[in-house]
């Protein structure tokens, strides 16, 4: 009788421990939406040939509230496009009275000229838990210095924020890879 108790609380434990570790994974994951999706514009600069991608690495991923993540940001100078990822846990919902499944709405803001550019969704995944929006816009003017911002309108004027670019930040060349030149149309 001992031996079968000992062998349950085992199993128990080796459960909690493999929920556990699962868990921190998710946490970490960051590989859904982190290419370039294939706009009509930027399919057009592509195949014109003057084009150029910039990325930064986001330096804190996790909004200070603890509402969204931001990553894969991507920003095209010659269109003004911007691409980032957003994701949030459906815990979230509850914090706002929301019903789950409710769409947050995103804009980009430009901290140095005050400008804002509304984000519209290219693709929606969910993952366990987890929430994720690849988000573009268009027409975005961006300077050297500039900080870019990701707010998400939560409810009745409530925002939560996250830098996605510190004006310090130098813009990066973003190499494509051959997925990136499948997805433009590229061979």
């Amino acid at each position: 009788m001992v031996k079968i108790i000992k062998q349950i609380a085992t199993a128990i434990l080796f459960i909690i421990c493999g929920m556990f570790i699962f868990r921190c994974c998710m946490v970490a994951d960051k590989s859904v939406f982190d290419e370039l999706s294939a706009t009509d514009t930027l399919v057009t600069a592509y195949a014109d040939g003057d084009f150029a991608v910039k990325t930064v690495k986001v330096e804190k991923e996790i909004a200070d509230d603890g509402y969204f993540s931001a990553y894969a940001f991507y920003f095209i100078p010659e269109t003004g496009e911007v691409q980032v990822t957003v994701r949030w846990n459906d815990s979230v919902y509850g914090y706002t009275d929301m019903t789950e499944g409710h769409e947050y709405v995103f804009h980009l803001l430009n901290e140095a000229t005050g400008e804002t550019f509304p984000l519209t969704t290219l693709e929606a995944k969910k993952r366990a838990i987890y929430n994720y929006r690849k988000l573009t816009a268009s027409a975005v003017n961006l300077g050297d210095a500039d900080t870019l911002t990701v707010v998400m309108e939560l409810r009745d004027g409530f925002e939560s924020t996250q830098v996605v670019r510190y004006g310090e930040q130098p813009l990066e060349d973003y190499k494509l890879s051959g997925g990136d030149k499948k997805t433009l149309g590229g061979n």
